[in-house]
């Protein structure tokens, strides 16, 4: 960024960005492209991604003299496979580890990041800069900025990263560097113009609406009406306390972090029987970079469901099914959804950390979810039905809700085109061209997703309260046209569209050609018979 001068001009930046996207994977140019290059469909279906450099062995390299014969080729696919580095381990490589934020970087060797590893996720080390994202995941957070003053500092020089024969650093792409500092100034516009300010009337309208469909939900059971009912306590209570508890992480609901995560805790606990804490640590990897291989945690779900097509190769090896991916499309929202996931969250995943870290609010809430929700249940169905009978009732709304949640929060960005592992594009480019705002100006669509349809100003703003969304998304318009960003905007149902279709092109693309290593191991058995 700093390379750059202040009078750089407009074209210059462009003819960079042109010749940054030659050589890196290019954004859709309308909204309509955007279900076939934005959701990447290549000749084998599905969204393909060329393997990373970072983990590419030195006789496998591109340029190497005289080309290596097929089994060659094929020992060295296969042993990439096996030489997957994730963020954190990556940093374990470094004898200090340094974040970039501005003119200077910060020493965070010593450091226990409240935010977990995320932190390792742009390290300058390896030529990443995390001026922006600093400054929107810490927006609210006096206590950040007082933490950063008390890091070891020094100016930032690439020269520092490139000695000592550091394979991981790429030098930092500077061909975004005037954009983001207007993008800096837009921003401060929108904050001048209080889009960063929360309404004290809306956050108590996501209250009283979440309160009324709950009684409804109950009263509905109280007459009989199971089926809706169930319906109710999860596609219009546990999804939306999922919707409202999703601004209290980000601390965009009431403006106070404190109070933020009170009410994201009870949403998080009573509403979907699951912990805030733990959330935040996941989707702030997401946030951060979002698909990512080896970086977003919601492209690691192999082997449940393969978003691209390398997924099985790139994500940590936990087995295969060709015949599951071929149906992978299908079993997505019902079984992967709402069975795997939910289950897992509810009765594993969330629970072990809440106990792990002690931490007994979220764990009282969790515990309310299960109980005092079954119980209710029990004591207002017309029926004499059993305990059992009642928390079977509120399994089946979890089972909605999760298929509500994860599913419309696949819409957004499964379908777009992952990032490398070693590449490092800026914050506005991971928002625009890895997700998509759908509907941005349709008010069903906007309360039906919790105004969660706006990924791209969300990604660009997680601390704008999200109801001002479809507001910043018609100026952001203007910002994108002036610097020539493909920023895609689609229908509800071309986003639904795009989802499936990716799910289906990768799922034929496993189930016809297998993982490499399979691929590998057939061919090679083929040679010796």
């Amino acid at each position: 960024m700093d390379n750059i001068g202040r009078d750089e001009t407009i074209d210059g930046a462009r003819t960079r960005r042109t010749q940054r996207a030659s050589n890196n994977t290019k954004a859709t140019t309308t909204m309509r492209k955007a279900l076939t290059k934005r959701g990447g469909v290549n000749a084998n279906g599905g969204r393909d991604s060329p393997r990373s450099a970072l983990n590419m062995p030195r006789s496998a390299s591109f340029d190497s003299a005289g080309g290596d014969d097929e089994e060659t080729k094929e020992k060295n696919e296969h042993k990439t496979t096996k030489e997957k580095m994730e963020p954190s381990q990556v940093a374990k490589t470094f004898d200090r580890q340094w974040v970039k934020i501005g003119d200077v970087e910060y020493d965070i060797t010593d450091m226990k990041h409240p935010g977990g590893s995320v932190i390792y996720y742009m390290l300058s080390n390896v030529g990443a800069d995390a001026t922006e994202a600093f400054r929107e995941f810490h927006y609210r957070s006096k206590k950040a900025e007082k933490m950063l003053k008390l890091l070891p500092q020094r100016i930032y020089d690439p020269k520092n990263h490139r000695k000592d024969n550091n394979s991981y650093y790429q030098e930092v792409d500077t061909s975004d560097s005037a954009m983001l500092k207007d993008f800096a100034q837009f921003r401060l516009g929108l904050e001048k113009e209080g889009f960063f300010t929360p309404s004290p009337a809306h956050v108590l309208y996501r209250i009283v609406e979440l309160m009324f469909t709950f009684a409804l939900a109950t009263y509905l059971m109280a007459k009989g009406f199971t089926a809706c009912s169930v319906i109710t306590y999860g596609a219009f209570f546990g999804a939306r306390c999922g919707w409202v508890q999703h601004e209290g992480g980000h601390n965009s609901l009431t403006g106070n972090i404190w109070i933020d995560k009170r009410i994201q805790a009870c949403l998080m606990g009573f509403g979907l029987g699951t912990s805030g804490d733990m959330w935040n640590i996941m989707h702030n990897k997401h946030h951060a970079t979002p698909q990512k291989i080896r970086h977003d945690m919601d492209l690691d779900t192999t082997p449940a469901v393969a978003f691209f097509n390398t997924a099985v190769e790139e994500n940590r090896e936990r087995g295969f099914s060709r015949l599951w991916s071929r149906f992978q499309a299908w079993t997505f929202v019902p079984i992967t959804s709402g069975v795997f996931v939910m289950a897992f969250w509810l009765y594993v995943l969330h629970p072990s950390k809440v106990m792990k870290k002690k931490n007994f609010e979220e764990a009282a809430w969790m515990l309310s979810s299960h109980v005092v929700r079954a119980s209710l249940i029990q004591f207002v169905h017309p029926a004499n039905i059993s305990f059992a009978h009642a928390y079977g009732l509120y399994a089946l709304s979890m089972w909605v809700a999760g298929m509500y949640l994860f599913a419309h929060f696949s819409t957004s960005h499964t379908h777009t085109k992952v990032v490398e592992f070693r590449d490092h594009p800026s914050w506005v480019r991971y928002a625009v061209e890895h997700t998509v705002d759908i509907s941005p100006h349709n008010a069903c669509v906007n309360w039906l997703m919790g105004y969660l349809n706006l990924q791209v100003i969300h990604h660009l703003f997680p601390n704008a309260p999200q109801f001002r969304q479809p507001e910043i998304s018609k100026r952001f318009k203007v910002f994108a046209e002036k610097w020539g960003l493909e920023y895609t905007v689609m229908t509800y149902g071309e986003a639904w569209k795009a989802t499936f279709k990716n799910l289906n092109d990768v799922g034929i693309h496993y189930y016809e050609e297998g993982a490499r290593k399979n691929r590998n191991a057939a061919a090679a058995e083929k040679r010796i018979n």
